[in-house]
């Protein structure tokens, strides 16, 4: 059967009575069909309302070949009910699926694009445009045009028409049903066919604001929020503005330079750092091999560190095997377990071979070159004795 759909003469319908037409238990809950009814099902990028059937919360509404079932979490008890629509809910979606027919309308006016797409979320709302050429001159101006729509609180109009009749019509899109065509018109501005809900007035849109864009493969996206969504979405920006900018100890439109210039201070101290902890390194390897005892006429370094950073272990290893006849056998405990050794140039043998050896005995996992192997072990214990049996096979293969 096909349910009256209240919600297409007034979209501020809240309440409504109707008589229950089916009931029927499903794994999700209670399926409902009523004679009539005010929810609009999901569909046409726009989430369904929610609400309650005498008191009992909806929690789904979807169509089925023109019957709108709703799905409710216990059993009606009554053939009789009143609907009850969760209003905020459904006046947010009014604001935001008339500000996308604003949006894209200006658009299309604008830049001749096209929308393509459109998904109404929980917190943003997208179109896709059949361009990837849009300038950010032109996101502005649709942006600015859309708001000079909204306060200009245009009438906005539903009616029905007959396909004999969509020639007469400026349609900004065709229509997808072949019958009783439902057009959103907003007065002489934006022609539509949908089956939506909407304000009477373009004012209750409330301001239409683009938050971000990206262009794909074949299309820009477009994220934008209007009505109590803007107006939540600049709360919390202006939060968090207004902290960086205690923080920073500027005003607000300062803020974007006074982070532009720490982010360059930052760069700069992080590489005159790694400029330092590379040339500390030089030194310790140096020191390192000076230190070291011959054995079998090489200096085989055996050291292990807690926590220290795996770049800081390939500085010392390319420090220590620069000079010639060394070995460099390191490992580091702690957040990480690892295990690295590397050797100089001029020596011929090939760590890949003790150290696999020794990784699969401990069950560990690595590899590398003939020159330079690394390796990772479960804990601080195994890294230890990996280190101490590398030592070991080294040694045995000199």
């Amino acid at each position: 059967m096909d349910t009256e759909r209240l919600y297409r003469e007034n979209a501020y319908t809240a309440q409504f009575t109707a008589k229950v037409v089916r009931q029927e238990k499903t794994r999700e809950g209670f399926e409902v069909v009523l004679d009539k009814t005010a929810f609009y099902p999901t569909g046409g990028g726009q989430p369904c309302d929610t609400g309650w059937l005498d008191g009992i919360p909806v929690i789904d509404v979807e169509e089925r070949e023109g019957t709108v079932v709703h799905l409710l979490k216990a059993p009606l008890e009554s053939d009789a009910v009143t609907g009850r629509i969760d209003w905020e809910r459904r006046f947010d979606h009014m604001q935001q699926h008339a500000g996308q027919h604003v949006l894209s309308a200006c658009f299309d006016k604008i830049a001749g694009a096209r929308t393509v797409g459109f998904h109404l979320g929980s917190q943003f709302v997208y179109i896709d445009l059949d361009s990837i050429d849009l300038t950010r001159e032109q996101i502005t101006q649709a942006e600015q045009l859309a708001n000079k729509t909204v306060f200009e609180n245009l009438p906005i109009k539903t009616y029905t028409v007959q396909p004999a009749e969509l020639n007469s019509l400026p349609l900004r899109k065709q229509p997808t049903v072949e019958e009783d065509i439902r057009i959103v018109e907003i007065d002489g501005f934006d022609y539509s066919p949908c089956g939506g809900t909407h304000p009477s007035h373009t004012g209750c849109i409330g301001l239409i604001k683009i938050r971000r864009w990206e262009k794909q493969k074949d299309c820009t996206r477009i994220e934008f929020v209007c009505g109590g969504r803007a107006l939540e979405d600049y709360g919390i920006k202006n939060e968090s503005l207004n902290r960086v900018c205690a923080m920073l100890s500027v005003r607000d439109f300062e803020a974007a330079d006074a982070v532009e210039r720490i982010l360059s201070e930052n760069k700069a101290l992080a590489k005159a750092a790694e400029a330092m902890r590379e040339e500390f390194c030089k030194f310790e390897a140096e020191k390192l091999v000076r230190n070291a005892p011959l054995e079998k006429g090489l200096r085989l370094i055996k050291l292990s560190y807690h926590n220290r950073p795996l770049e800081e272990l390939r500085l010392l290893v390319s420090g220590i095997t620069s000079e010639k006849g060394c070995i460099a056998l390191l490992a580091t405990t702690g957040d990480k377990n690892q295990v690295m050794a590397g050797r100089s140039e001029d020596l011929s043998i090939d760590l890949r071979k003790p150290f696999n050896e020794v990784m699969s005995q401990i069950g560990g996992r690595g590899g590398g070159s003939a020159k330079l192997v690394q390796g990772g072990l479960g804990d601080a214990e195994s890294a230890a004795r990996a280190l101490d049996m590398l030592y070991s096979a080294v040694l045995n293969k000199l």
